[in-house]
């Protein structure tokens, strides 16, 4: 293809003149985080305005649901909109009713108790979700031991629909969490290893399978006091074969807080795809951690940030593995969208970490 543009600021071909994407989302995002407190009141009335006009299947495709979005990235409280969004019946996005009051809390558990719709019914578990508090896990533990008749027609018990929210529940109602309310991101910067922190690096090992070069895809420096937050005071390291990962299952590490690690077992692919040049390109990169600490929902809706931390951006459903020695959730870990390291790549890799077994599994999801 014939790009004959470049973008004006990162020098990206392009098939046109002006930005690329990743620059515009990261102009756009410096917007955002420079909204004045009267500024960020005008937005949530924007969109107050906007869900008490509309139904529920129009709201998501409005440019007032990227200002709702726009919000939860500064880690607005969202109480007001979510009044709103219950009262109107709108139930998509989840999002809407992250910690929302007790009072819209009831209103909702009233309705998933009296409503017959199998569609309803699975909006509004996970609108519960995103409350998150003791009497919506208990609403939820309550309707997978004593489901509703239209549970029939869903593919997942309640629990499963907790797990957007980033918790669970066991057998005995026991809450688990499955994300860490701690947030921070990579950002370009001139040392890549300055703390210890950094996106990948070559392994000095080949693929079994494949025969690629294998990576050590993320390493954090557990010592640092910005990773307190993890409880484990070393280094982690996160290996995978980058070929293989995107076309299997995932692949698990056990890795050692000395920052040695070894890869499990994986089912991988006959086939390289990733030539040396490739995996320059991934190596090389200039990503270096955060210094402050970000929103919890600051990498949630787009594709050009990598996070360790808070709620993940993925392309299809929410997914927790099993820790594959354990057999409990795993907890999200971290994102690295394949773009940010490699030109025209496509899909996002989720890291998710058992941190008593001391095992990291990785996997690729895209549309």
């Amino acid at each position: 293809m014939n790009l004959k543009y470049k973008c004006q600021e990162c020098g990206t071909p392009l098939g046109f003149e002006g930005l690329c994407w990743k620059c515009r989302a990261k102009h756009h995002r410096e917007e955002v985080n420079n909204w004045t407190e009267d500024e960020i009141q005008e937005k949530i009335n924007q969109v107050i305005e906007k869900l008490k006009t509309l139904n529920e299947d129009e709201f998501y495709q409005t440019d007032e649901c990227d200002v709702f979005q726009d919000l939860m990235t500064r880690g607005i409280d969202i109480k007001e909109i979510s009044k709103v969004a219950c009262e109107r019946e709108i139930f998509y996005p989840s999002k809407l009713y992250y910690k929302a009051s007790e009072e819209v809390r009831d209103k909702l558990i009233e309705k998933i108790m009296n409503t017959n719709s199998s569609n309803e019914g699975g909006m509004l578990l996970q609108c519960l979700a995103m409350i998150g508090d003791k009497k919506s896990q208990d609403t939820l533990y309550e309707l997978k031991i004593n489901p509703k008749p239209w549970r029939k027609n869903l593919y997942v018990d309640s629990d499963i629909y907790a797990e957007e929210g980033g918790w669970t529940f066991d057998s005995e109602n026991n809450y688990i969490k499955l994300n860490y309310d701690r947030c921070f991101t990579f950002e370009k910067g001139e040392k890549k290893d300055e703390d210890g922190t950094f996106i990948a690096r070559k392994r000095g090992e080949k693929c079994s399978h494949c025969g690629g070069e294998m990576l050590d895809i993320l390493v954090i420096n557990g010592k640092d006091e910005r990773f307190s937050f993890l409880g484990l005071d070393g280094i982690i390291t996160v290996s995978c074969c980058p070929n293989c990962v995107t076309l299997s299952e995932g692949i698990s590490t056990k890795f050692n807080l000395d920052g040695t690690s070894k890869v499990l077992d994986y089912e991988g692919e006959n086939e390289n795809y990733f030539d040396e040049d490739i995996i320059d390109e991934m190596t090389e990169n200039s990503f270096i951690l955060s210094s402050k600490e970000k929103p919890l929902f600051y990498g949630a809706f787009t594709d050009d940030i990598n996070t360790i931390g808070g709620f993940a951006n993925w392309v299809q459903d929410w997914e927790y593995r099993e820790c594959p020695e354990c057999h409990k959730k795993m907890k999200y870990l971290a994102q690295i969208h394949w773009d940010t390291l490699m030109d025209c790549a496509e899909g996002t890799l989720y890291i998710e970490i058992c941190p008593d077994c001391k095992i990291v599994t990785v996997f690729h999801q895209q549309t």
